[in-house]
């Protein structure tokens, strides 16, 4: 019983360091100080991010930590729809004959109990490379550093939904 009393305060002091230590373990985001994230995640060992910034368009940066691979500028370019159980928002950014389309999304999983109704609730989140409105390749998230679906996005119109196969 002497033992657990002494190695009590000393358990608490470590778990809190472990905390304020791991906070920087997650995945960051390229943002500037006078921008505001909308979304951003790791894909395998890159990231892309996307910050909204004081003139309301928005910025897409794709690349390791410190070393932008692409960067994009465009307006507000938002489609979403809505899923069974959840739904998906998608941004679009344009670079000649491609689009890099950052997606995120909630959408049902398996039966936890299919008596209650209950399912498992499956995020997705990525981005969609497109040639000449061909789907080329689907990079999805690995890691999130903030919310994991886009958010802070300042007032736009929505245009349509586009479904890849």
């Amino acid at each position: 019983m002497k033992q657990a009393a002494f190695y009590w305060p000393g358990t608490i002091l470590g778990l809190l360091s472990l905390l304020f230590l791991c906070g920087d373990l997650s995945a960051e985001n390229d943002c500037g100080e006078q921008e505001t994230v909308s979304f951003s995640c790791d894909i395998k060992s890159k990231q892309v991010s996307v910050c909204v910034t004081k003139q309301d368009t928005l910025v897409y940066r794709y690349g390791k930590p410190n070393q932008i691979e692409l960067e994009l500028h465009a307006p507000v370019q938002f489609s979403s729809t809505a899923y069974s159980g959840g739904g998906e928002g998608r941004l679009r950014f344009s670079n000649g004959r491609y689009d890099y389309i950052v997606y995120s999304g909630i959408t049902n999983g398996e039966w936890l109990d299919a008596e209650a109704g209950i399912r498992e609730k499956v995020e997705l989140g990525g981005i969609y490379v497109v040639k000449d409105q061909r789907l080329l390749a689907d990079l999805k998230c690995t890691a999130y550093s903030d919310k994991h679906y886009i958010h802070n996005l300042p007032e736009h119109e929505t245009e349509p939904f586009i479904y890849y196969d």
